[in-house]
């Protein structure tokens, strides 16, 4: 129903999704099927009591039919805040209950050790994968040869990880040798394989799992996003654990693009000494 004004039309259509006559309609707010028809026909005023009361019905007949299309997005927003609020104080009547969803009992988000520490997991490969982009700005001034000053870095963090990374490649086809070239392209693939891992982090539900303690659980939307392809996560769920072997190699790029920083920029002041600036 529209958020900035109470109109008897947003009424009359949310009934007739919800499939009620106006008699129907009228129960459900407990009142006389003239006073209900008298709002819907604008004789009265369509009030923000009327608006909730309609709501409230709306999550009455979505629970009735199980069917939670019927909710007004705002009003389903809202209750699902509710409730990950409630598991994440770990209010007992926010529980998983068994029977009623096929996650075993002890794999609750309060209780499970595993869930949480996939949160931890989680946090350090985006902290990763930040740093990472942070130095792939130094790696790409050097190998570019460009002057090396606050401004220029202001304005090359500004392009996106995956931009740069093409920028970087592009330029390793022109270095004639292999010592150099090769250290490059290993930097390179190894920042990619780590993007595509943050992405699954940052992109995919993570969900409790009795046996893992925590897996990404992509969503159809997931099958639309290629880039996101690491071993085909698109098509199963992925251990949060397989994330760990991702922030050993984030650790390895961050030591490989110091060495790359430092040795261009030694070639770099080496050019400019013996062929000037």
């Amino acid at each position: 129903m529209t958020e900035e004004a109470f109109l008897n039309g947003d009424l009359v259509a949310l009934r007739k999704e919800l499939g009620l006559t106006q008699q129907g309609m009228a129960d459900k707010f407990d009142m006389a099927l003239r006073s209900y028809q008298s709002i819907e026909s604008g004789e009265s005023e369509y009030r923000y009591i009327h608006r909730l009361a309609a709501e409230r019905v709306a999550l009455s007949v979505a629970a009735d039919k199980k069917d939670p299309s019927f909710v007004p997005a705002p009003v389903r927003e809202d209750a699902l805040e509710v409730v990950r609020l409630g598991q994440l104080l770990g209010n007992p009547a926010y529980r998983w209950k068994v029977g009623d969803d096929p996650q075993p009992k002890n794999a609750s988000v309060e209780n499970n050790a595993g869930f949480s520490a996939a949160y931890a997991v989680v946090g350090e490969i985006v902290l990763l994968a930040t740093a990472l982009d942070h130095q792939l700005n130094h790696v790409l001034m050097q190998i570019l040869s460009l002057t090396d000053s606050p401004m220029l870095e202001a304005v090359v963090a500004t392009l996106d990880i995956a931009r740069k990374i093409e920028m970087v490649k592009a330029r390793s086809k022109h270095i004639a040798q292999a010592t150099w070239r090769k250290p490059v392209m290993a930097y390179i693939d190894m920042l990619e394989r780590i993007s595509k891992w943050r992405n699954i982090a940052c992109h995919t539900p993570l969900i409790p799992d009795a046996k893992h303690g925590a897996v990404f659980a992509p969503t159809a939307a997931a099958k639309l996003l290629k880039n996101l392809d690491v071993q085909d996560p698109t098509s199963r769920r992925i251990p949060y654990s397989e994330m760990k072997a991702a922030i050993e190699l984030g650790g390895a790029a961050l030591g490989a693009g110091e060495n790359l920083i430092e040795n261009f920029k030694k070639m770099n002041e080496a050019r400019a000494t013996r062929y000037g600036k």
